[in-house]
């Protein structure tokens, strides 16, 4: 009877391993058999779905994702363009105004001096980003370089401000470059410019379908053949469907955008690689600082926050963390993505918690006293998610996705851990690495997160090529040239634009400007087209006397974007160089209508005026410079 009792033990072990490992095989072959996931499958915009799908294409338009990026004017402006007080930023000592025009809409930046104008610049905004739920923020365009201007609209709170980061003496002005990482959440996948950090051939208007779905190419095309697939009782491979994923490939697709934080690319792997259905950690891996205790959250938590909930944890049949586990509450339990949530009324929402937390007795009613509910207005969302600020987004208040019974009171941040990969519990030692190197050096220089990445690097292999590419980037970020030098000394070619400026730097700051330009001169080669690269290279040809040569540079990426103070500086120093005093007054005039406080094109201003004898001009400038580094 024992023995018997054994066998049957053994095979059903047998089975239940066979089960697990077949479940993983078939979720394995799922994510292979999407068409959509090869390269070659093109993206058609959300025009190409409403043809099948009008009425979730008419919905879709009015939600937050499809108003999420538009060209700017009036109809698509949630803004307050009358009576508007000017923002001022006290540390640059700049004002900025909105106004329209017609229908077009613009910023002007200006500086007093009592009361005359003695700084005026005017830029068209070309798109709004944002529904209006929470903010509009504007970007301007030139050459298809993109960047955002220094104006947010509040619309909770109806009023404008300077927008989130450019506060506290941090404004960049006109200059912070929407890269893909930025766009690529904000609105639909872009065509983008290789080589460049933030231009663009062409942009589409809001997030569209296929976002969800993965590129639709294939999808139409079958379904203009009549090669129609019945969904009741089979998987239309032509295309993703969110709800048949598993419950990670699915929140997979809603945290590539709804999580904050630090992102790190795999290697190889760009902001548009990660299609629905994929495993996003493959694309790249999100972190986040980790506090011993934490209440704040941020605006795009919304992912993170909702996985901590036990109304997410206690659904799971099986254990949450295998891929075939079985959830019963997920993002689109509650929203409907074809359907704006200001047009999904307040039972929605409490039905979805009745689900769970009804009257019958295996079920939890809620407990708080009729009277507290009925102050609530009967709505489970204000009291277990209730709107607050956050803390990286002013004037604003969101529902915080981590459903608790009863929110306890913001107590902010405590002791720091260190950063936590939101979408991988085993990141690889590479990916920590640089993670700790990039927070370090993108949002918090924290000499914490330095020290963490260098005791990482303890364990990197300086003769695999990624792992001498983080090793560089951070020796390059705590200054440590001649580590910098010595690594690279077996190498003429890392193949890797980023890895070669640093070493081009790295020999710079040493003084070795020959070898710099033997390393600068390869990222001309394979990113001409980078203005912030090509700027480095014309300065290094600046300094080597290469004067003809820096002025080709520079004249390529001023015809590319001529609304960069740096490059005209540059410009304006060649030309002084080649004593062409008109030339260099001119270009360094153009830099300071740019910037103001524009210290290069300053400095060698004086210098010009020096040359000429123009006292009064030379006593003018030097007063500005000396205005510009105490405020600095």
């Amino acid at each position: 009877m024992k023995i018997k009792i054994i066998i049957i033990s053994i095979v059903v072990i047998g089975l239940l391993c066979w089960s697990y490992f077949q479940n993983k095989e078939v979720q394995k072959e799922v994510e292979q058999l999407y068409l959509n996931h090869h390269d070659s499958v093109q993206y058609l915009g959300v025009d190409a779905c409403k043809d099948c799908h009008l009425d979730k294409y008419e919905t879709f338009l009015e939600t937050g994702m499809g108003r999420s990026f538009h060209d700017a004017n009036l109809l698509n402006s949630a803004a307050k363009f009358a009576n508007v007080t000017p923002v001022y930023d006290t540390f640059l000592d700049l004002y900025y105004l909105p106004y329209t025009v017609g229908n077009d809409i613009y910023i002007k930046e200006y500086r007093l001096k009592g009361k005359d104008t003695i700084h005026s610049r005017t830029e068209k905004i070309k798109y709004i980003v944002g529904s209006g739920h929470h903010t509009n923020s504007h970007l301007i365009e030139e050459n298809g370089f993109v960047y955002q201007a220094p104006l947010t609209f509040y619309t909770q709170k109806g009023k404008w401000d300077l927008p989130p980061g450019f506060e506290n003496g941090q404004n960049s002005r006109f200059g912070r470059k929407i890269g893909l990482e930025c766009m690529s959440c904000h609105n639909a996948l872009p065509n983008y410019t290789q080589g460049s950090d933030n231009r663009y051939v062409d942009l589409a208007h809001g997030i569209s379908c296929e976002r969800c779905h993965g590129p639709g190419q294939i999808h139409v095309r079958k379904m203009r053949k009549g090669e129609v697939v019945d969904i009741q009782k089979e998987t239309d491979f032509s295309i993703v469907n969110p709800r048949k994923l598993t419950w990670a490939r699915q929140i997979d697709i809603c945290q590539r955008c709804h999580l904050q934080g630090n992102a790190v690319l795999k290697s190889g792997k760009t902001f548009s690689s990660f299609k629905p259905g994929m495993v996003l950690s493959e694309t790249f891996d999100q972190f986040s600082p980790e506090y011993k205790s934490d209440d704040d959250f941020v605006m795009a938590a919304h992912a993170e926050r909702f996985q901590k909930s036990k109304c997410f944890i206690k659904s799971t049949e099986g254990d949450i963390n295998k891929e075939n586990a079985r959830i019963g509450f997920t993002c689109i339990s509650c929203h409907n993505p074809h359907l704006s949530v200001r047009k999904t009324n307040t039972q929605h929402f409490n039905n979805v918690c009745a689900s769970c937390h009804s009257e019958s007795p295996k079920q939890i009613l809620c407990s708080a006293p009729k009277n507290k509910i009925a102050l609530q207005s009967n709505n489970c969302v204000n009291c277990h998610m209730p709107a607050s600020s956050t803390s990286d987004i002013p004037h604003v208040t969101v529902h915080d996705h981590f459903i608790q019974k009863y929110p306890s009171q913001k107590t902010g941040k405590s002791e720091l851990i260190g950063l936590r990969c939101i979408t991988n519990d085993k990141p690889d030692l590479l990916t920590q690495t640089l993670a700790y190197i990039s927070y370090f050096e993108k949002f918090d220089p924290n000499r914490f997160y330095l020290n963490k990445a260098i005791d990482l690097s303890a364990q990197l292999d300086k003769k695999q090529m990624e792992h001498l590419g983080v090793l560089i980037h951070l020796h390059y970020v705590n200054q440590a040239f001649d580590k910098i030098i010595e690594l690279s000394k077996p190498y003429s070619d890392f193949k890797d634009a980023w890895t070669n400026y640093r070493v081009a730097k790295s020999f710079e700051n040493k003084g070795d400007n020959e070898n710099a330009y033997k390393w600068m001169s390869l990222i001309e080669q394979s990113e001409p087209e980078n203005i912030e690269f090509m700027s480095q290279y014309a300065s290094l040809l600046i300094k080597l006397n290469q004067f003809k040569k820096a002025k080709l540079v520079l004249e390529r990426i001023i015809k590319l974007n001529p609304k960069l103070p740096n490059p005209q500086a540059l410009m304006g120093v060649v030309y002084l160089n080649m004593n062409e005093l008109a030339l260099a007054k001119q270009h360094l005039q153009a830099a300071l209508k740019l910037d103001p406080d524009w210290l290069l094109a300053l400095k060698n201003l004086q210098l010009l005026y020096s040359r000429i004898n123009d006292t009064q001009s030379y006593k003018e400038i030097t007063d500005r410079i000396m205005i510009v580094e105490k405020r600095r």
